[in-house]
């Protein structure tokens, strides 16, 4: 009887040990991932532009990668700067930034391009300007009235022109382009000019 009862208590025992270790192919349980890392680094406070007259704030902001609230890095702000060189409104595009009361406050400074008033020819009467601007086509130059001024363009306009004289019998000239300011005097660069291409003979 002694012996049948330590054989009952003996198995008890050793189901209760049993139930209260854990199985080894229970699934783990996962732990929570960890949320997203939040942006760190100094920051834009704020991007302003100096000189953009004839484009909205908003239009110039779209053309950059760096954000208000976004990490404030020298490589985007300077591909910023070539963005807007690139979009071919603006003749010259500086930036500088200073410490703002919540990170860092941007400044482009650009030269806006200033639009042809009046595109003029002179000293020549073999050639009229319709012919001109039909040869600029040809040659891809786009200097035309209301069309931004592309200074890089004017020696090779000039060019155009007198290659088209000489077409027509005239020798031994220049062309030379003058680019004029029609708009208020003390405002710079002007918002408006003429250029004007003057037929020469040489001496």
């Amino acid at each position: 009887m002694k012996r049948t009862i330590l054989v009952l208590l003996s198995l008890g025992l050793l189901q209760a040990q049993s139930s209260t270790q854990s199985n080894p192919f229970e699934s783990v349980p996962t732990s929570p991932e960890p949320p997203a890392p939040k942006v760190t680094g100094f920051m834009i406070e704020a991007i302003e532009f100096r000189g953009a007259n004839r484009i909205s704030k908003d239009v110039l902001r779209a053309m950059l990668h760096s954000r208000i609230g976004g990490v404030y890095d020298v490589a985007t702000l300077r591909g910023d700067a070539q963005a807007l060189q690139n979009s071919g409104r603006f003749s010259d595009v500086i930036w500088e930034s200073e410490p703002g009361r919540a990170g860092a406050i941007v400044r482009f400074f650009v030269a806006e391009r200033p639009l042809i008033q009046a595109l003029d020819y002179q000293g020549d009467n073999t050639v009229r300007i319709p012919e001109v601007l039909e040869r600029f086509t040809q040659r891809k130059i786009t200097l035309r009235e209301e069309t931004l001024l592309n200074e890089a363009e004017l020696s090779r306009a000039a060019m155009t022109i007198q290659e088209l004289v000489e077409e027509r019998g005239r020798r031994n000239i220049t062309v030379t382009p003058l680019v004029e300011p029609t708009g208020p005097a003390l405002q710079w660069p002007p918002p408006t000019v003429k250029v004007t291409f003057t037929v020469a003979q040489k001496q």
